[in-house]
């Protein structure tokens, strides 16, 4: 955690900070190592301080060894102004994305003395190199999806609804172990499936076409992401066209993966499959998403995107068309970049045959 704490003094030294004020739950947890529902982190050159409520006290001493943990009572400002008054701050950064209007008001008008510079990405620019630890966590909520979802695929059949598969999904996914769901679990049947975030509905699986399901779980925080395009019976040619190009997009982009180059140059990869048939038309802007604490975050594998890849980055693959009253296709995968190119995290077949 010490490694954490040098990286937000690094910041203060850049950004010229006194001090550092973070209540965003998934930066809170990745620097104090707290997973409590309610806390503030004050951070200066010398001091860590948690701040949060009597139930989570002992929590916060267990989790947060590095921290003087400080509990607040039933008006939380006051406890916060009294602990700012302590120290000697002129400047101090905040999560501006994330603080809402109310809170900031309410905490600057307590703690005048303080010029209150904005944050952005800074934070999450930090996050998006995995140490260990963490892609040790992130390979458990893969190998916990992959589980259930090779558990699902005996139970999937024609006439069932999304909704059934979903629900059984979930439940086998918590069987497994899971904190919860990262994100609403996608099912969608045949031609629904263009709606790239279907909810799951009573539309039932039909013979000779597609069924595309999109879920994750969260195993101590991190999350998981895959996607899969199943083949009910046997799609005529046209769809298999689709599934195939998808298949490829995905195939490439994985085998172009380097340090060094920018997520656009990654997407333009997999892009340039459907460009070559004329298709490109119907894929989404981007490819795919850094995974970790939260489902989205950095690095960012989209158009115009120059965020450049570095080794310990975890992200999704994710290439897919959505064709409006014909099909959707996706197939995602998550990656781990290594020194010299990267390592598929997902082990789900990619391609699965009702």
């Amino acid at each position: 955690m010490n490694s954490r704490i040098n990286k937000l003094h690094n910041l203060m030294q850049e950004q010229g900070l006194d001090a550092l004020f973070i209540q965003s739950y998934e930066n809170r947890r990745y620097f104090s190592g707290f997973s409590g529902s309610n806390g503030y982190l004050l951070i200066t050159s010398g001091y860590c301080g948690l701040i949060t409520d009597q139930r989570y006290t002992e929590q916060a001493k267990e989790q947060a060894p590095d921290f003087e943990i400080i509990t607040h009572g039933i008006d939380p400002f006051v406890t916060i102004q009294s602990v700012f008054q302590d120290k000697e701050i002129s400047t101090i950064g905040f999560e501006s994305e994330s603080l809402s209007f109310h809170l900031f008001n309410k905490i600057k008008s307590l703690i005048q003395k303080c010029e209150w510079v904005p944050l952005t990405t800074e934070l999450l620019k930090i996050r998006r190199i995995k140490d260990d630890e963490e892609i040790k966590v992130i390979r458990k909520s893969i190998a916990i999806s992959d589980q259930a979802f090779k558990d699902l695929i005996p139970l999937i059949k024609p006439g069932m609804s999304e909704r059934e598969i979903a629900v059984e999904l979930e439940y086998l996914m918590g069987k497994h172990g899971h904190d919860g769901p990262a994100f609403g679990t996608i099912v969608a049947a045949d031609i629904r499936a263009a709606l790239p975030h279907a909810v799951p509905s009573n539309n039932q699986v039909k013979e000779n076409h597609f069924l595309l399901i999109d879920y994750g779980v969260k195993y101590q925080g991190y999350m998981s992401d895959m996607t899969r395009t199943l083949w009910i019976g046997n799609p005529n040619e046209e769809l298999k066209g689709y599934y195939h190009l998808v298949h490829e997009a995905l195939e490439r982009a994985v085998e172009e993966v380097k340090p060094g180059m920018t997520g656009h140059d990654l997407d333009a990869v997999a892009r340039e499959v459907f460009f070559r048939e004329g298709l490109e038309g119907y894929s989404l802007r981007g490819l795919g998403h850094g995974v970790g604490l939260q489902i989205h975050e950095n690095p960012r594998i989209v158009l115009q995107s120059e965020e450049v890849l570095e080794p310990g980055m975890v992200f999704t693959i994710e290439p897919g068309l959505y064709i409006p009253g014909k099909a959707g296709v996706r197939v995602e995968d998550v990656v781990l970049v290594t020194n010299n190119g990267c390592e598929v995290l997902t082990n789900t077949p990619r391609h699965i045959h009702i």
